[in-house]
């Protein structure tokens, strides 16, 4: 089964554009990564989180089917009304933060009362999982629908894609458009050298 299968708001093209802001975001906190200044996998973890999100906020105002549910540190979007939100790790091996329903989650799915959400909590969990490399590089991106701790979809979403015109970041006049590497940092002198590892 495909998102699209499981819920018709979760297409190919939303979900390659996610994918991409996020891709987007860590390879510009891998961009200022600087072990000299004081840098480490903590400093890059946390930017990582904050420059992914900040894409995803960035973006919202320009397209009807993505919603920012909850702006603070558990980051909750919506996705043509499907609350989403991503974590650093295996898609079949998410963490207990991960698992966590949020109050924004659980209202957004839910058509009862503020009284009634609690009943709720055998709603399916929508994440995007990120994986990556010892150096913090994204290797996948995978677009992951949970059941309690078990993944009952996961799917891969391909970053190598062109985004195409139904997309925020699709440039009038073309077919798609592919997001420029980034200038320095990690991330391009990877693309450069073509090394995954």
């Amino acid at each position: 089964m495909t998102p699209w299968e499981h819920h018709t708001a979760l297409t190919r093209d939303r979900l390659i554009t996610i994918g991409k802001l996020i891709e987007r975001g860590r390879n510009d906190a891998l961009d200022r990564f600087d072990a000299s200044a004081g840098c480490t996998g903590w400093t890059l973890g946390c930017e990582a989180f904050a420059f992914q999100k900040h894409q995803i906020e960035a973006t919202a105002p320009d397209v009807d089917w993505l919603e920012i549910l909850n702006p603070t540190m558990q980051f909750v979007f919506s996705v043509g009304g499907v609350p989403i939100r991503f974590y650093r790790g295996e898609p079949d091996d998410p963490n207990a933060r991960t698992l966590k329903q949020t109050f924004s989650e659980l209202q957004q799915l839910s058509l009862f009362g503020a009284d009634e959400l609690v009943k709720l909590t055998s709603e399916p969990l929508y994440r995007f999982a990120i994986e990556t490399d010892l150096d913090g590089a994204i290797t996948a991106v995978t677009f992951v629908v949970l059941a309690g701790d078990t993944p009952v979809l996961t799917w891969q979403v391909p970053l190598d894609e062109p985004v195409t015109k139904v997309s925020p970041l699709w440039v009038a006049g073309s077919e798609g458009v592919d997001l420029p590497a980034p200038a320095v940092g990690i991330a391009a002198r990877k693309q450069k050298d073509g090394t995954t590892e």
